[in-house]
């Protein structure tokens, strides 16, 4: 029944590739391969080759974030149309591409995760938080929804890593403009004091991997990473799809 349900949704609503609008798919066979997979982490602020995505030293901030996974080149192929069209236009079926392109990455980076061999309390899977208004308003959380498919998908696809999940260790308290809007200190500004820690939950020395959807200085990723440590976070990586 869920197979003929499809069928007759795609023959009324036709899926069209974003990259080049063939008619078929949300991305066609030749837009799958133009999508360009970060090979080689990088810190996240001079850019300078660091693995996993790691701070180098001498931009790492105390009590904040470690580092950030990027999955894909943000201009290469159709990741920015996907990116748009599942975050604005609520085509949420992107979400499986998206989540796809992100579990790879993790996959490829999270040897780095292990301590002597092992890894004792699992990963901890987590998401940016939405302002209630905002997500209301759009009806969901699209870093929740990448971070449950990761969740997923690394679980099925992975041996010998513990993972766990929760979305509702972090909430966004203040209501803020969207951050496209500012540049520079301004970014940093906008977000303080906005998130807060939930605490019916112990993060007592876990590792947290935060999952976002796209990031530009790393501002949100930061933010966030500070209330959870400050809650006892062992560390906090953040997990994107791509850097804008």
């Amino acid at each position: 029944m869920l197979e003929i349900w499809n069928f007759l949704l795609d023959l009324i609503f036709p899926k069209f590739c974003v990259g080049c609008a063939k008619e078929g798919d949300w991305v066609c066979c030749e837009c799958q391969k133009a999508i360009l997979p970060v090979k080689t982490q990088v810190c996240p602020l001079c850019g300078r080759i660091s693995p996993n995505g790691k701070y180098c030293p001498n931009h790492q901030k105390p009590h904040g974030l470690s580092g950030i996974i990027v999955a894909a080149y943000y201009e290469e192929g159709p990741v920015k149309e996907l990116i748009h069209n599942f975050k604005y236009n609520h085509i949420l079926e992107i979400k499986e591409i998206l989540g796809g392109l992100m579990t790879k990455a993790l996959k490829e980076n999270v040897s780095f995760f292990r301590d002597r061999g092992k890894m004792t309390p699992p990963l901890l899977v987590t998401a940016v938080p939405l302002h209630f208004w905002r997500r209301s308003q759009r009806g969901y959380n699209q870093s929740e929804l990448l971070a449950d498919e990761v969740y997923e998908k690394f679980l099925a696809e992975s041996q010998g890593f513990k993972l766990q999940k929760n979305f509702k260790i972090l909430k966004k308290i203040r209501k803020t403009k969207p951050q496209v809007k500012f540049s520079g200190k301004k970014r940093r500004k906008n977000l303080i004091k906005s998130f807060e820690i939930n605490k019916n939950f112990n993060i007592l020395g876990r590792t947290i991997i935060l999952v976002d959807d796209v990031t530009t200085t790393g501002t949100t990723l930061n933010e966030c990473a500070k209330v959870l440590r400050k809650a006892g976070a062992r560390r906090v990586w953040g997990l994107v799809v791509a850097k804008g």
